[in-house]
C-alpha cells in the first residue's frame, strides 16, 4: 500500500515539474527559412479557345411573316488563359455568308446574339456583349472582352435557350430544306480597345 502511495506522489510531483517546465520555458533562438515557387507561361495552349458556340433554331414550318427564331439548346463558348501575363484578351465573330440551302439565300436573315452571359463555373473574368448583330459580309463582331487585369484562367460565356435569335422577314422565300451558314471565332491577345 505505502509503494502505490509512493508512486502516486513520484507521478504527481513529476506532472507538477513538467508542467511549470512548459510554462517557464525560454526561447533562446529562432531563425527564418523561405519557401518559394516560380511559373513560366507555357509553349502550348496558354491562350486559348477552348470550344465555340453553334446556333441550332430549329426545323420550322415556312412562313410568310416576320419571324424571329431562337436557339433551341444550350451552347457556350470557352476561352482558356494561363499566360501569367494578365494582358486580357479578346473574342470575335464573324458571319461567313448568309444561311443557304444548296445555292438558295434565306434573304435578309440576321443573327442576334442577345443576352450571353459569363458562367458562375469560370475562374477568369470578362465582359459578354449584348444585343449582337452579325453581318453576312464577313465583318467581325467583338462578342467577350477581358480587360487588362482580367481574364486569368478558364471564362465560359454562356447562350442559354432564347440568347441568340435568328431574325427571317416574312417576304423572304424559302425552300422546304434546311440552310447553314458557318461562324469563325476569333481569338485576339489583347482587349480591342488598346
Amino acid at each position: 500500500m505505502k509503494t502505490n502511495k509512493i508512486l502516486v506522489g513520484i507521478a504527481a510531483l513529476s506532472m507538477i515539474f513538467s508542467t511549470s517546465m512548459v510554462v517557464h520555458a525560454e526561447e533562446i533562438d529562432n531563425h527564418e527559412s523561405t519557401s518559394d515557387i516560380g511559373f513560366t507561361t507555357p509553349t502550348e495552349g496558354a491562350l486559348t479557345l477552348v470550344n465555340v458556340a453553334d446556333f441550332d433554331f430549329g426545323s420550322n414550318p415556312i412562313s410568310a411573316k416576320d419571324e424571329v427564331y431562337t436557339n433551341k439548346t444550350e451552347t457556350m463558348t470557352t476561352v482558356q488563359d494561363i499566360r501569367g501575363t494578365e494582358t486580357g484578351w479578346t473574342v470575335q465573330v464573324a458571319q461567313n455568308g448568309q444561311f443557304k440551302a444548296d445555292k438558295k439565300e434565306l434573304m435578309s436573315a440576321q443573327i442576334t446574339l442577345k443576352t450571353p452571359t459569363i458562367s458562375d463555373q469560370s475562374t477568369g473574368s470578362a465582359t459578354a456583349k449584348t444585343e449582337i448583330t452579325l453581318n453576312t459580309d464577313g465583318s467581325s463582331a467583338t462578342i467577350l472582352e477581358a480587360a487588362a487585369g482580367l481574364g486569368n484562367g478558364v471564362t465560359i460565356e454562356n447562350f442559354a435557350k432564347d440568347a441568340a435569335t435568328l431574325s427571317v422577314p416574312g417576304e423572304t422565300v424559302k425552300v422546304a430544306k434546311q440552310y447553314e451558314t458557318s461562324l469563325t471565332w476569333t481569338l485576339l491577345d489583347q482587349p480591342a480597345n488598346k
